[in-house]
């Protein structure tokens, strides 16, 4: 766990009201607090996905819990003050260099564009409906002669802040298909279906212990309920073995391939 050591500042943009912090390895975090205003269950979310992305070698941006101290917290506007609790929160490397895909020239620069077809799979697995046509869930870090995409922002996985174990349940057996404005960036780049079967597979073979391991390693601070955690294991477990489907929907419709 990283340790914040200075308060940076609010980030302007997001429904969870990020700040920014230096921690003790001397790299800037997005820091999402367990007051945010969305609620501390996307907390829980943020650290699932990034868990199970770091998994099958996605290229989703560093996640890390940071204890945030009373000390630091005193850093923090008034108003964020009195809801904060020192403790972990989730906190997001931050990049500088970050750029959103919207022109050409940048997302032609960059060098891992195969994986974005793992992304759009993964995106159906963990039901993240925000990203399809969200700009501000994908960045481009720029680099002087190449780029690399990562993926951001996993609070709307699972149902986001309206999660249930009875809704997760109930919906594991439902896929639906995603596509939206930021996909389309990327059309021109997914003409190979074997690259959605590889992840696909990956996914398939994702062994069931680790998928459990990655969910019950969640701080308590962020989900205590154990019959909750259970549900979220379940409920991947599940999607695996129906990705298939959605994914030639989306390939035939979307795709032409």
């Amino acid at each position: 766990m990283k340790k914040a050591v200075e308060y940076i500042g609010a980030l302007k943009r997001g429904e969870t009201k990020p700040h920014l912090f230096k921690c003790d390895d001397g790299y800037i975090y997005v820091v999402k607090l367990v007051s945010n205003p969305v609620g501390k269950k996307i907390l829980a979310h943020e650290h699932i996905a990034n868990g199970l992305a770091k998994y099958l070698g996605l290229p989703v941006a560093e996640g890390e819990s940071i204890f945030l101290s009373e000390d630091v917290i005193k850093q923090i506007s008034e108003n964020q003050i009195s809801s904060t609790p020192p403790g972990p929160h989730f906190g997001c490397l931050y990049y500088k260099n970050a750029v959103r895909p919207t022109t050409e020239r940048r997302i032609k620069k960059c060098t891992n564009l195969d994986q974005m077809a793992g992304i759009i799979v993964f995106d159906h697995w963990v039901r993240n409906r925000d990203r399809h046509s969200n700009y501000f869930n994908l960045i481009i870090d720029e680099g002087e002669e190449h780029n690399k995409i990562y993926m951001i922002d996993h609070a709307g996985c699972f149902f986001s802040s309206i999660r249930s174990s009875k809704r997760l349940k109930k919906t594991a057996g439902y896929m639906d298909v995603f596509w939206g404005d930021l996909y389309k960036e990327f059309k021109s780049y997914l003409k190979e279906k074997e690259l959605f079967y590889y992840y696909i597979s990956a996914i398939e073979q994702f062994p069931d212990n680790e998928i459990k391991a990655i969910v019950n390693s969640t701080p308590p601070e962020w989900e205590s309920d154990p019959e909750e955690l259970e549900a979220l294991a379940a409920y991947l477990i599940q999607r695996k073995e129906k990705l298939r489907e959605p994914i030639n929907q989306l390939l035939k419709k979307h795709l032409k391939v």
